[in-house]
């Protein structure tokens, strides 16, 4: 038979305050966010999905890099074909276009995108998160081929 001992006995007892922090899967954003961290991924079998973790790896890093490589060439294109007389099927994108020029265009695009990624990257134990990066991937992906694809038809110069 085990034996329980009342948490009023246990010598530490008097020593704490507050909610048990081990309780909550921790926070998103934290000290270790952006200045590294310790903790590297789940200890038990059971925080295994959808834990917090302060360090992020190198496939990660990876994946980031490329889809804000991405983004980039996708304005650099859009701008291209602009130029050429294309028309932009995204309203909003239209819109921003249309009242601010490329500038803000490319400000708007950035840091939108750029906060998902900040977002995803914080979340990525968590499948949606996964989900999300690798969608956000591939759709950049198949828009780079399209780019490729309309750069093809452009006239000579």
């Amino acid at each position: 038979m085990v034996e329980t001992v009342p948490v009023a006995t246990m010598p530490s007892a008097g020593q704490r305050h507050g909610p048990d922090r081990r309780k909550s899967g921790g926070s998103v954003l934290n000290r270790y966010t952006l200045f590294g961290g310790r903790r590297r991924g789940a200890r038990r079998a059971d925080e295994r999905v959808g834990y917090i973790a302060d360090t992020h790896g190198w496939g990660l890093f990876l994946v980031v890099t490329v889809v804000a490589t991405l983004n980039i060439l996708d304005a650099f294109f859009t701008m291209i074909f602009l130029s050429h007389g294309g028309q932009e099927i995204n309203p909003f994108v239209d819109m921003v276009l249309r009242w601010g020029g490329v500038w803000l265009f490319i400000l708007v695009k950035s840091v939108g995108i750029g906060a998902c990624i900040i977002f995803l990257t914080l979340t990525k134990n968590f499948l949606v998160s996964r989900v999300g990066l690798a969608l956000v991937l591939i759709g950049y992906s198949a828009l780079l081929g399209w780019h490729f694809h309309l750069l093809g038809t452009l006239p000579s110069v």
